[in-house]
Parts: structure tokens; C-alpha cells; sequence
């Protein structure tokens, strides 16, 4: 993500740390900056380094600290500013994110990946008008930007401009043919636009695309066991359902689309199971609420039956002209 000094920096702590960077072993380069810099304050790029160390980790409270440390003796590094932006993003903090990417873009003019991530810092503001121009600005100054183009995608999806997000994710297929995020959100776009079809193929295809991954997504078998759910074979439903929960224990969506597979089919255990853990992973989820409702109500529990109406009820009205934006089901 960041390039490598140009210059030649004399602690030995700091060299041996570009060593470690360099090949890829970030844990002992982390520690290694933090040693250069604990011998030499302020006169290495050891802070900075360091936080690219971190950033690679995913400890990004970590590599904010270290930026913080770093950024007030080199008040005019713009790599510095850029990464804290990121940081900030990855963090959940886009105000914050935003206004230090205004700072660094008065140092330095921005690259397509800072552009990508100032329209991510408006998805999460849920500023979507905003997301989707810097979105654009990054694909215009970058237009093998495979990431921005997938983002603008989904920024075009959620204001349901969907032929502009088709292209978008063609776009990312042109760039790689087998990306199975833009494959399954194509499938999205068929199903959005009543082509359930198309959205099967598109949904089967994703899914054959990641079979060697070691790190398969639940989206295409969710998507795909809902679509087949709602088309009315629900028998033929439960098997991608059932991978995508193998997948993603935790995800409340997956366990209630499974859920009503199985009480749709009669099966009331494993529905119940499966129901009673997607209302405790999301309390919020209305839906969730009532299809436990109805499997109460199959079930001959009426008070049970009635509490998940009423809390139904309850979500549902307090959600009443409140809109939130799509996921990437």
C-alpha cells in the first residue's frame, strides 16, 4: 500500500525492520520500529513504519497511536495523514477519517485508493450522493481500480440506479473474471430487476468460482437459497442455506433464511433452532421476530406466539419512516 523510503536511514533497529517489512513478517517489524524509535525519538521513519506494520496486522487502534506519535514531528507528511484517514475509516470513524484526508490532500493530491476511501467514509455516513462522486473521481484518475469500481457499485445499488451498477461490476469482471463479490452482486442486480433466472446463474456461478478459496463467502449460497426459496423450492433451498450458515454461524441473515426453510418444510426443531439464534444474534430484526412467531404459533405455544407478534410490531413501527442501507446479501 505505501512505497519504501528513498533514503537510507542509519539505525540498526530501523534497517532490520525494512528487512522484516519487506518480508512480510510485520509482527517482529512493529517491534522493531518501536525499538528504533525508543533509541532515536523523532528522527527515523520508525513510527511511521511501524503503523504500516500494524495496518498489515488489522491492529489499527495500534497503528493510530503510532501516527499520532509520529505526525507531530512531521507535521507535513502527507503518507502519514493519508494512512491515519484510513485508519480512521477502518475504525468506524468517518468524520474523523474525512477531515484528516482533507489535511492530507492540502499536502499532497490524493491517489484513486484515498479517493476510494473518502467514498467509503461517506457509505458510512450514509451520505450516498457524496460516495458515489468521489467513487467516480477515483475510477476516473484510476480506471483499473478494481476495489473502487466494486464500492461504486454498491453505492450505485443502493440508490437503485441499477444499470449503472451493472457496469460497475461488469467492470470489475472485465479487470478480474473470476471475482466472485461482483459475480454474486450481479446476481443482485438480475433478481432486483425480475430476471430470478439470470440471478440463479449468476448466484451458481459465484459460488463455483470460490470452491478452491480457503476463505469462501456465505453471500452466494445465501442469496441463492432465498431466491430459490422465494421461487418456491424450498426443498432445493436448504443446501445452500445450510453451507451458508456452516460459513457464517453468526450472521443473523443467514440463520433466519434457513430458519424459514425449515419451517416452511415442516421441520420444526431445527427451525426453532435456528430462529430463537437469529433473534439473539440480531434483537433488532423484525423479520426475525416473526417467523419465531409463527413457529411458536405451529408450535402451539400462544403466548410465546403472541410476545414475538407484539415485539414484531414494536421493531416494525419504531423502524416506520427510518431508512438504513442495504447489506450485501
Amino acid at each position: 500500500m505505501y512505497g519504501l523510503p528513498c533514503s537510507a536511514q542509519s539505525n540498526s533497529a530501523f534497517d532490520r525492520g525494512l528487512t522484516e517489512f519487506r518480508a512480510g513478517n510485520y509482527s517482529s517489524a512493529a517491534s522493531l520500529f518501536a525499538e528504533a524509535e525508543t533509541a532515536s525519538p523523532s528522527t527515523t521513519d520508525a513510527l511511521l513504519y511501524r503503523a504500516k506494520s500494524l495496518v498489515h496486522l488489522q491492529d489499527f487502534a495500534g497503528a493510530e497511536r503510532a501516527l499520532r506519535s509520529y505526525i507531530p514531528a512531521h507535521h507535513d507528511s502527507g503518507d502519514a495523514l493519508y494512512m491515519l484517514g484510513f485508519v480512521l475509516n477502518r475504525q468506524n470513524r468517518p468524520a474523523e477519517s474525512l477531515a484528516t484526508y482533507t489535511q492530507a490532500a492540502a499536502i499532497t493530491r490524493p491517489a484513486a485508493d484515498d479517493l476510494k476511501i473518502v467514498g467509503l467514509d461517506y457509505v458510512l455516513l450514509d451520505d450516498y450522493n457524496d460516495a458515489i462522486k468521489w467513487l467516480e473521481k477515483a475510477v476516473t484518475i484510476d480506471s483499473t481500480n478494481k476495489d473502487a469500481w466494486y464500492y461504486l457499485g454498491r453505492a450505485y445499488y443502493a440508490r437503485s440506479r441499477l444499470t449503472e451498477a451493472r457496469k460497475a461490476f461488469q467492470t470489475v469482471l472485465d479487470l478480474d473474471p473470476r471475482d466472485v463479490k461482483a459475480e454474486n452482486n450481479l446476481g443482485l442486480i438480475f433478481e432486483s430487476s425480475s430476471d430470478p433466472g439470470a440471478a440463479i446463474d449468476a448466484y451458481r456461478k459465484a459460488i463455483a468460482w470460490q470452491q478452491a478459496s480457503p476463505h469462501p463467502s456465505e453471500q452466494p449460497y445465501v442469496n441463492l437459497g432465498n431466491l430459490l426459496m422465494e421461487q418456491g423450492e424450498t426443498k432445493e433451498a436448504l443446501t445452500p442455506l445450510e453451507k451458508a450458515v456452516a460459513l457464517a454461524p453468526d450472521n443473523a441473515f443467514c440463520r433466519l433464511k434457513l430458519g424459514t426453510a425449515y419451517l416452511r418444510t415442516g421441520n420444526l426443531d431445527a427451525a426453532r433452532r435456528e430462529l430463537e439464534r437469529a433473534t439473539s444474534l440480531d434483537p433488532e430484526n423484525a423479520a426475525a421476530h416473526y417467523q419465531l412467531g409463527r413457529l411458536y404459533k405451529q408450535a402451539h405455544e400462544p403466548d410465546r406466539a403472541k410476545a414475538e407478534f407484539d415485539r414484531t410490531a414494536e421493531l416494525q413501527a419504531r423502524a416506520a419512516g427510518s431508512g438504513s442501507a442495504p447489506s450485501d446479501h
